[in-house]
């Protein structure tokens, strides 16, 4: 049996993606393309937003990397879409569509079956095997191929995509045997751990467990009823007041709107930041209750006497990733 538990933290960090899309722009104007892409992408990794993510693919569009800007747009309007914010999703979808033309693809081609454990790496980035032999939009410069797969010779090839629409096809060819190691005659095998011997369990490392799992579950439970309580008491107010800020420049500047964009878009990170802390809330608050309840099973279930077979083996481990941090927990028995 095993058991994997994770604990959520608010998503979204809107005060860095605030100051960040405020940097990208600033680059943009400066013509700092490069610096301004790495701003907008800093701020959509830790805010996700459909506008922030047009301005991502802009500025790669304007470094000749039109496979990534045209990526970017298609991301763009997906995010777009799920929120229902109808424009944009039309602004970044037709931006695509006007890059199709001007797209150079390549095609990979492993040739004979497919081996075992087959990989391909591009610059170091893995490739998915189910597009290799299609064609891949892809943006100029030199490219590193590596294939390898298992019992096979290792090979390696480049490539040199030009700029501008067109089209190229690398053929991999059928990879080589790789040598077969020859054990001599007369000598013993290795010994194996496959067989550990089992080790008593008189329950006492489960309950250690149980007592975790729950401990980690009222502090979900609590971080979710104070998450909520910050929703309310500081980014709900902070939402209205900005949305009506908003409201109120554009209905004084009616022939003139371009200097409400901004309030206008603080209001959309701010509303998205809103719902997201409350959908948070809800996911920290039914796992801390999960975990509540399994710490106590563990502890009704530890045995009381010694037995035989594994020990439980817990972990704790601290995770990081987008928009999320915690802790998480894994034990096996």
């Amino acid at each position: 049996m095993s058991l994997s538990v994770t604990s959520l933290a608010a998503a979204g960090d809107t005060l860095t993606a605030e100051a960040l899309f405020k940097k990208g722009l600033e680059a943009m104007k400066h013509n700092q393309f490069k610096e301004a892409c790495d701003a907008f992408e800093g701020s959509d990794e830790s805010d996700p937003s459909p506008g922030t993510e047009i301005n991502v693919a802009l500025c790669n569009e304007k470094q000749g990397k039109i496979a990534t800007a045209w990526g970017w747009y298609r991301t763009a309007a997906g995010l777009a879409d799920q929120r229902n914010q109808k424009d944009r999703a039309e602004l970044a979808r037709n931006e695509a569509v006007k890059l199709e033309p001007k797209l150079h693809k390549l095609t990979i081609i492993v040739k004979g079956p497919a081996p075992e454990g087959l990989t391909v790496t591009r610059n170091g980035t893995s490739v998915p095997n189910a597009i290799l032999g299609s064609e891949v939009p892809i943006d100029p410069g030199d490219y590193a191929i590596e294939v390898n797969a298992k019992n096979k010779k290792a090979w390696k090839g480049s490539v040199h995509i030009a700029a501008g629409p067109g089209a190229d096809r690398l053929d991999v060819p059928p990879l080589e045997d790789a040598p077969v190691a020859v054990t001599p005659v007369g000598s013993a095998p290795a010994r194996g751990d496959n067989h550990p011997p089992q080790t008593g369990n008189d329950g006492s490392t489960q309950r250690t467990v149980g007592l975790i799992v729950g401990g980690v579950g009222i502090l979900a439970l609590i971080s979710a009823g104070g998450l909520e309580i910050f929703n309310l008491a500081v980014v709900n107010p902070d939402y209205k007041k900005t949305d009506a800020e908003s409201e109120a420049c554009m209905k004084a500047n009616p022939l003139d709107q371009s200097h409400c964009a901004e309030l206008a878009r603080s209001a959309t990170t701010k509303n998205d930041a809103r719902h997201g802390n409350q959908t948070a809330a809800i996911v920290i608050a039914a796992s801390g209750g999960a975990l509540v309840i399994t710490g106590i099973v563990l502890l009704a279930t530890a045995p009381s006497g010694r037995t035989t077979g594994e020990l439980l083996k817990p972990r704790v481990y601290p995770l990081f990733g987008n928009g999320t941090t915690g802790l998480g927990l894994s034990a096996a028995f």
